[in-house]
């Protein structure tokens, strides 16, 4: 395992880290037991950094990871995230200040411990801005200073909101998902400079689309239009017909991008997980990967409608019903 500075932080993370969305049922079904086991062959491998949120399965993901870390807390990044904590979405955020503080320490119980290492408010994009500036982020900042956090960020889709946040707030990291990947460039391009400038660590999530480059392709909840979805099926049927992986290829594409200090898998079993790993320092076949990016074509940089208005990306689609 290949280990990298996050940012300015001082944290070593592993290229890869755990991205337990898994851990809250939200891609199939999973066993308290199974979970265990998967966090404890992740850390065994060589993972340190495991990314979770209050959100991912409405607190299963965090109270499964710190049932899995009781005994090996020091042997991991441990990161989690507030302000986003259920469904409908318009009313399952909330970035106020005493939000933030009380979700936290709710966090900390279901991980077992007296302190994260990253903490960060999930999916700005939904929240009125104006909340997220003048009390979510001062209430990171508060907890960074109460010692109950090390370091401080946020997480989203969009880019242009992600790159301002960045640009103006005191932060350590920030986490983007689904912009760098086979189906998605932009990170390179719009986020990348300003987090550079600044010394951020950066992570980089759902290298497959939130499951869209997968074999089992996306969940039912997924928010891409159908546009997108469609090169993602025509993808996967193709590499299963060359006896491959449309999700392997994603992985090798997705950790060569040498801007980001990790890049999160969200593997569902331990066949998944260490199937993965021998691809970390394997180059894409050529051919292969020649041959689903002419598929994807249409589709690469396409984006869809997601958090308040203001902030859909240029050209993005709306979900088709």
């Amino acid at each position: 395992m290949i280990y990298r500075q996050l940012g300015k932080t001082g944290l070593q993370v592993s290229q890869v880290g755990f991205g337990c969305v898994s851990l809250g049922d939200m891609y199939g079904g999973i066993t308290d037991e199974n979970s265990t086991r998967l966090v404890h062959a992740a850390i065994d491998q060589g993972i340190n950094l495991f990314d979770t949120s209050t959100y991912y399965g409405r607190t299963l993901s965090e109270n499964r990871l710190g049932q899995a870390l009781v005994g090996r807390r020091d042997q991991v990044v441990l990161a989690t995230k507030g302000g986003r904590f259920d469904a409908p979405l318009e009313t399952g955020f909330d970035f106020s200040y005493a939000s933030i503080i009380r979700m936290c320490e709710a966090s900390l119980l279901r991980l077992k411990t007296d302190h994260l290492d990253i903490y960060q408010l999930h999916d700005i994009e939904f929240g009125d801005q104006s909340v997220v500036l003048n009390e979510g982020i001062p209430a990171l900042q508060q907890l960074k200073k109460d010692g109950k956090v090390r370091f401080i960020g946020v997480t989203g889709y969009p880019l242009a909101l992600l790159r301002h946040t960045v640009e103006t707030q005191d932060l350590d990291v920030t986490l983007s998902y689904c912009h760098y990947s086979l189906l998605n460039h932009t990170l390179n391009s719009e986020l990348v400079p300003a987090v550079k400038a600044k010394g951020l660590g950066l992570i980089n999530a759902s290298i497959t689309h939130m499951g869209m480059l997968t074999d089992q392709g996306p969940q039912p909840w997924h928010p891409a239009a159908e546009r997108i979805k469609a090169v993602a099926r025509e993808a996967a049927a193709h590499c299963r017909a060359q006896g491959a992986s449309l999700a392997g290829l994603a992985i090798q594409f997705a950790v060569q991008n040498p801007h980001v200090d990790c890049t999160l898998l969200g593997p569902r079993t331990e066949a998944e997980l260490l199937s993965s790993l021998p691809l970390l320092n394997a180059a894409p076949d050529p051919a292969l990967l020649a041959a689903v990016q002419a598929i994807i074509e249409p589709a690469v940089n396409l984006s869809w409608q997601t958090g308040r208005p203001e902030h859909f990306e240029p050209g993005a689609m709306a979900l088709e019903k």
